[in-house]
């Protein structure tokens, strides 16, 4: 066998081994946890008096296909099947981008409203922001819409998981003059984490992001960074209740040039608010 003992403690040594050159000490740390407390369905208890249990051959292979499929740059939460957002279990696969901590932190700016009786989510892809809304505003009601069917059967699929009422739609938020866009109902919140990278930003963007995740929830054309927030934004004019919330999750590049453009078309309390990196990251504004 691969490793020399078959205990967890010698199989956590391998996993760490192999990967210690892509992944710094607390990442690995944090995907073996998860990856052992999910092949033994372990709660935090189990996993810290387990570490001499003995693996058998499965469990075994199942750690070394773990291992390949990372040094093969297949994202961790694809491999896992699942992450953790805003306390919610989101099933991920490549039918969705995997939600973010930066998201998280923009359910969380959200999430500090009163008032709020119907939210819309769009480029809703997993579902994570409505989800996560859903889950702090109970008695709103919340839709999601995405342009890729694939997507909306992950965030149906997510809703049933977590025990959520959300509606998620099929429709395109660039083309404005479609049934969809002109039957919706008037919102309190219109919230949309949409495409924003450019073409010239691609030749940067690490394998796990590039061969795996869905380019159509990626990338927009380096003339028309800012498209898919120009026509949300117009959408937001026609359909947001007075006073209502837009927030959008940003391309820090490009962070300035969303704000003039929001203030060109009237919006008002503009706000910007930076991630735990420090970047450009989250947008809100209202309509006044």
């Amino acid at each position: 066998m691969f490793v020399k003992e078959n205990t967890i403690s010698a199989a956590r040594s391998y996993f760490k081994d192999r990967l210690q050159n892509q992944f710094s000490e607390s990442e690995l740390k944090s995907m073996w946890k998860q990856l052992i407390c999910k092949r033994f369905e372990w709660s935090d208890s189990e996993f810290l008096l387990s570490s001499e249990n003995r693996l058998s051959e499965s469990d075994l292979l199942y750690v070394r296909s773990f291992v390949k499929r990372l040094q093969d740059n297949e994202p961790f939460q694809y491999i896992l099947g699942e992450t953790t957002f805003c306390g919610l279990s989101i099933l991920c696969d490549s039918r969705a981008l995997i939600p973010r901590p930066e998201t998280e932190e923009l359910v969380s700016w959200i999430s500090e409203l009163t008032d709020v009786n119907s939210i819309i989510d769009i480029c809703s892809g997993s579902g994570c922001i409505s989800l996560g809304l859903k889950s702090h505003f109970s008695n709103a009601k919340v839709s999601g819409v995405d342009l890729s069917e694939e997507a909306n059967n992950l965030a149906e699929t997510n809703a049933i998981r977590n025990k959520l009422s959300v509606d998620f739609y099929i429709a395109d938020a660039l083309d404005l003059n479609s049934d969809f866009w002109k039957n919706m109902d008037s919102v309190d919140l219109i919230v949309s984490n949409p495409p924003y990278i450019t073409l010239d930003e691609k030749m940067l963007m690490n394998p796990n992001v590039l061969d795996y995740e869905p380019h159509l929830a990626l990338f927009v054309p380096n003339d028309s960074a800012i498209i898919f927030y120009e026509r949300i934004a117009k959408l937001a004019l026609q359909k947001l209740n007075q006073k209502g919330s837009l927030f959008f999750e940003l391309n820090p590049d490009f962070a300035d040039d969303v704000v003039k453009m929001l203030k060109n078309l009237g919006f008002g309390n503009i706000e910007l608010k930076n991630d735990l990196q420090g970047k450009k990251r989250m947008l809100k504004a209202q309509k006044v």
